[in-house]
């Protein structure tokens, strides 16, 4: 779907356009149906292109109405422009019908495109918002569009300081009267799945409680699209931390690697930020988790180079050594951690706890 290829009409023909787009679906297998309201905001940049694959993957599980806010990085000059189109999901695999009003907009225009999404939004459906923008910018459009939203996903990815992209959005959470929820946490979640099903063991959540290390390595290949590739072993760290109940110290940090400190009730505990490569994996992505405790003891859960869907486990202590079992994960497609959220009932306690102490972190150490 490209702008210069469909004339641009009036905010006022917007209605009368949709129409003509269904018209051409009539007498067809296509079904006209809407869940829910999606708006998409994000700038004119590389990352574009795949805000508009996690609006094919989203209508792959959920027919919609989208609303796409693309804005200029410069802004020099002032215009704004609309087209609707119809989106198809990725390989056109179902018969959904699903209309997208877009808005490009730049300059002075930005400001009223509150009143054009009020306008087009269906009302009694639920809205999603993908703020893909810095919300520690407290931009007062991204400020008016929260008071819509059911739920406002954000993608930290965009963020100059994961420390203060932590602060912003915990003040969001108690002004504002919706859900909150971040891509990169939600692409965690199946690494939170297979560290719960591992750690279901008693003693194998017992050696973890009595780390005195523990390693986590990521993907540091960046694209033009991810560059912050820390971020999900960052919040990882921090969510081991809190659901084992240690207390935070200190954090020391490269521009690749990191340090933070932690008391346990067995003493001091380290959590390492490594990094490494894996042109097989997407940036930032986990690669590996090693714990190494008091007594000795030593867990490993490793994805394996060459299939990184597949994940090694093994346990080892001074005596004896476990043999490894593994673990398949889901494939990742662009898009699933948007519809994660999607499935998501309230803001997480888990996920307030973690931006509460990564806002504590230096901010120096992480982007």
């Amino acid at each position: 779907m490209e702008a210069d290829m469909t004339d641009y009409i009036q905010p006022k023909e917007i209605e009368k356009a949709r129409e003509a787009l269904w018209k051409k679906y009539q007498g067809t297998s296509a079904v006209k149906a809407s869940l829910f309201n999606l708006v998409i905001y994000t700038k004119d940049n590389v990352r574009k292109i795949y805000f508009e694959k996690i609006a094919q993957q989203v209508i792959r599980k959920f027919p919609c109405r989208i609303i796409n806010i693309t804005e200029a990085e410069n802004g020099t000059e002032s215009y704004l422009r609309t087209f609707v189109s119809d989106l198809q999901p990725e390989n056109n695999t179902n018969s959904l019908f699903c209309d997208m009003t877009n808005f490009e907009v730049s300059g002075a225009s930005r400001n009223i495109i509150p009143s054009l999404v009020i306008r087009h939004i269906q009302e009694d459906l639920p809205t999603y918002f993908l703020w893909a923008d810095d919300p520690s910018k407290r931009d007062p459009i991204a400020i008016e569009l929260k008071d819509l939203a059911t739920r406002v996903v954000f993608d930290s990815e965009t963020a100059e300081s994961m420390t203060a992209f932590a602060k912003t959005l915990l003040e969001l959470h108690e002004k504002v009267e919706c859900d909150i929820g971040d891509l990169n946490w939600a692409r965690l979640a199946p690494w939170r799945g297979l560290f719960v099903q591992t750690f279901n063991d008693p003693e194998k959540l017992k050696s973890l409680r009595e780390s005195k290390d523990i390693r986590i390595t990521y993907n540091m290949v960046a694209t033009e699209q991810y560059c912050h590739t820390k971020i999900q072993a960052t919040y990882f760290g921090a969510w081991i931390a809190i659901k084992l109940g240690w207390s935070y110290e200190s954090s020391l940090g490269s521009k690749d690697e990191i340090s933070f400190k932690y008391k346990s009730e067995h003493g001091p505990v380290t959590i390492s930020i490594l990094a490494a490569k894996n042109d097989q994996v997407l940036p930032g992505r986990i690669l590996k988790f090693e714990s190494f405790s008091i007594h000795n003891e030593h867990l490993l859960l490793e994805k394996n180079r060459q299939n990184p869907l597949q994940v090694k486990i093994q346990h080892s202590t001074s005596s004896r050594c476990e043999m490894p079992v593994y673990y398949l994960l889901d494939k990742e497609t662009a898009g699933k951690s948007m519809i994660h959220e999607i499935y998501s009932q309230g803001t997480r306690g888990n996920f307030i706890d973690i931006l509460k102490l990564i806002s504590l972190y230096n901010s120096e150490t992480i982007c």
